[in-house]
């Protein structure tokens, strides 16, 4: 495909996710083409302007959508198209795969809003005699104790019973591959294992109550691909996430689809937009569009400087991002250091601030820790 004719679908795809988001409060079938919902508040002060309404809290296992590594969490988690490491190809575009060419390793860790924590881990490697570079990833979320509570019928009462506390299990196993199909082009796939236990509960079966145990196991795909166009370095990547092809999952007699996401990315390389040699000064800036089951359409906007003299192994980053069309976050920095050998081995730490435009809800720091080996 000739370089323009992909420009051309990258700018339809925008388009479309705009239209997309306009078209979702639209049903023809049912009030000839006007809107079944009506985007400003009725009453002021009382509602969230331009809710989102009818697209919120449509899937489960919702860890799945969380941010994976420090780097890209501080630019807004934007970053599909950023190669040179291993978290952002495992969890975010597998086509990112094709370009680690060296053993890694990583560990991030948050700790994520309400007093939960959240840990990712992960390494890619090659091996002999097969083409392209493979890659492991693990997630776990830890909620801590929920408390757990029954309806109590007795008029006299608050309306429930408490029943106790009860911890929740919520982690996923990665594994996929990826390839260069040229030195500029690179396509990749992940395969997912997802497992989410709620504790058990009581329910009515035939007019006997029961214990019924709420464990559910769920099955997912990443797809993506990365190219370099060769014009300035500029980066155009696209991924599909938590991709389910078992369909819905079920929690009792609720149905829902797993977080999965649709992303087109650019990295537009300032330096070598002007001219000049994007050496020892280095300047991203990335924009993608966001498209999740669970929410309006978002964009993510990251900023990432970075220097490194070619003659020296010591590298450092300044990093910064906004999220448009987030119902909780907002913005986000950080900043990281690396060190590596000619040889390819070093070491790299990343640290991510992401504030919550909630007065419910503190700011989330994350940090991760990467060798090359």
């Amino acid at each position: 495909m000739k370089l323009h004719n992909i420009i051309w679908v990258c700018l339809l795809a925008f388009v479309l996710s705009g239209v997309q988001a306009n078209a979702q409060f639209e049903d023809p079938r049912v009030l000839g083409g006007e809107k079944i919902r009506d985007l400003e508040p009725i009453y002021p002060n009382q509602e969230e302007v331009r809710p989102s309404g009818v697209k919120s809290a449509q899937s489960g296992f919702v860890f799945l959508g969380f941010s994976t590594d420090a780097r890209r969490a501080a630019m807004a988690d934007a970053g599909a198209g950023l190669i040179g490491d291993a978290s952002g190809a495992l969890f975010l575009n597998p086509g990112l795969l094709g370009f680690v060419h060296e053993r890694q390793a990583f560990f991030s860790y948050a700790k994520w809003i309400f007093e939960t924590n959240h840990q990712v881990a992960g390494a890619v490697f090659k091996l002999p005699n097969a083409p392209g570079t493979f890659g492991v990833g693990f997630i776990t979320h830890s909620a801590g104790e929920i408390n757990g509570t029954a309806i109590n019928p007795d008029p006299a009462s608050v309306g429930f019973t408490e029943t106790g506390t009860f911890t929740t299990t919520n982690y996923a196993l990665s594994a996929g591959w990826g390839f260069q199909i040229t030195d500029r082009f690179s396509v990749g796939a992940m395969a997912r294992y997802a497992h989410q236990g709620l504790g058990s509960s009581e329910v009515f079966i035939a007019g006997n109550r029961q214990s019924q145990s709420n464990d559910l196991n769920a099955f997912a795909v990443d797809i993506g691909t990365y190219f370099n166009t060769g014009f300035r370095n500029l980066v155009i990547a696209m991924s599909v996430r938590n991709f389910s092809p078992g369909g819905e999952s079920q929690f009792q007699r609720e149905h829902f689809e797993l977080p999965r996401a649709f992303r087109l990315g650019f990295v537009f390389d300032l330096v070598s937009m002007s001219g000049r040699t994007p050496a020892p000064h280095h300047l991203n800036l990335i924009t993608e569009i966001d498209s999740p089951i669970d929410f309006d359409e978002r964009t993510l906007v990251g900023v990432e400087y970075r220097f490194k003299q070619a003659t020296s192994a010591m590298g450092f980053a300044l990093r910064g991002g906004y999220k448009h069309n987030h119902d909780l976050e907002d913005y986000s920095f950080g900043a990281g250091i690396d060190y590596k050998t000619e040889a390819g081995k070093g070491v790299r730490i990343d640290y991510a601030f992401k504030h919550f435009n909630t007065s419910f809800t503190d700011p989330v720091q994350m940090v991760s820790a990467a060798i090359s080996f």
